[in-house]
Order: C-alpha cells, then structure tokens, then sequence
C-alpha cells in the first residue's frame, strides 16, 4: 500500500506539472486556423505592421520564427494569426529636404533707426584701407551716453571679440541687430528689455582702438547694412 500510494502520488505530480506547461504553451495560430498574409512594404516594421492588425509584436515575432524584428526585410511575407483580410500599413514618410531660403529682408527705411550717439561721423560702410568695414564710427569725447537705435531685446552685453572692446547687441523687429562697440562702460544687461533712445553704454575706446568713439553696425539677420539707410537725415 505505501508502494502504491507513492506511485500515485508521482503520477499525480507529473500530471498537473504537465497540465501546467499546457496553460502556458503558446500558439501563434487560432482554433480555426484563420489569418492572411501580408507582404513587408519599405518602411513598414513589424511594430507598424503589428499595430495596424492589433497584435501583440511579440506574437507576430513568434508566429513568423523572427529572431530579430530590426532586420525585417523589404518583401517578406507574414503570416497575420486571425485576420480575416490584408490591411493597409502607413508608412512614415521621410521628410523631404527643403531648400534653404534666402533671408528676410528689410528694405532701409529714413527713421526707421535713431542716431546713436552724438558726435562726428569719422568713417562711413564699405571698404577701407582694403578691408570692409560693417558699420559706420562715431566719434566723441569718452563717457559720451550712447542710446538704442530702436526698441529691442539686449541678447549681448559684455567683452566682444576681434578687438570690438567692450560690446552691446540689440535684437529688433523685422531680423534687425544693431551694435555699439569700443565702450568704456556698459550700461544694459543682457536680457534686459530697452526703448528707444534708452541709455545702453558710454562711449570709450576699448578693444582695438585708436580713439575714443563708437562703431555702430546694423544687421538683418546676419548680414551687415549700411546704418546710413536707416537713420534719419538729421542727428
């Protein structure tokens, strides 16, 4: 008896073990055998193709013997477990390149910009001394204030580069910049918010200098103008 009740007892064992694989053995295919084929279009994934038939992407995987799912290949037939028809799969489009624009421009405009300073107009936009220059000099006594040409958001205040000395950069409506530079001491800070006409700097001879002045430039974008265009007649 005690023979027998421990074979039955093992027997018992290995049949609920088996029961128990049973429940967790996996089939790709329904009872009824139903599913379709879809063949793999370029840049559609198994993800995608997945989704759009709303299955599980690792029963897809599993059901096609896919090892690996990244390098499903164009033309590929699937076998799709329970579908009844063979549904379209969106494709992600590549975005095309576009052609680069040309800048925005602003036609000058007499007034658009006030002066910024007072003084004298020692050096004119252009060439000089074989080189171009991209603003115009005003030249002054040192500590003479200098002001913003138009209202705008002061996006640099500190040391320039290229021997530009201590340095101002205004951003305004319609892609302009304007820049005071040479400064003896800067007055706006960067961030700040300045009218026009409102105290940014005074002027000096920082940088690469010969004199006390202030180099004034205007920029659309990043393309230099002349500031002559877009100031009034009248200081």
């Amino acid at each position: 008896m005690p023979f027998r009740h421990y074979f039955n007892s093992i027997f018992l064992i290995i049949l609920l073990f088996l029961t128990g694989c049973q429940s967790f053995q996996y089939d790709p295919w329904p009872d009824n055998g139903e599913g379709v084929y879809h063949t793999v279009q370029k840049g559609q994934t198994l993800y995608s193709i997945a989704t759009a038939y709303g299955l599980d992407v690792e029963v897809l995987q599993r059901a096609n013997f896919i090892r690996d799912p990244k390098k499903l290949k164009t033309g590929v037939r699937l076998w799709i477990p329970g579908a009844r028809r063979v549904l379209s799969v969106k494709v992600k489009e590549k975005p095309r390149p576009q052609k680069s624009k040309a800048p925005p421009t602003v036609k000058p405009r007499k007034g658009f910009l006030i002066w910024p300073a007072k003084g004298t107009l020692t050096s004119r936009f252009g060439m000089r001394n074989g080189r171009k220059h991209e603003g115009i000099d005003i030249a002054a006594p040192k500590g003479t204030p200098i002001h913003a040409a138009a209202a705008g958001k002061v996006v640099f205040s500190g040391w320039g580069p290229t021997g530009y000395g201590k340095m101002v950069i205004i951003k305004h409506k319609h892609h302009l910049t304007t820049l005071y530079a040479h400064n003896s001491k800067l007055i706006a800070k960067k961030g700040s918010h300045v009218k026009q006409g409102q105290k940014v700097a005074l002027m000096g001879s920082t940088g690469r200098s010969s004199g006390s002045h202030l180099h004034f430039e205007v920029r659309n974008d990043t393309h230099p103008k002349d500031p002559i265009k877009y100031l009034p007649l009248k200081r």
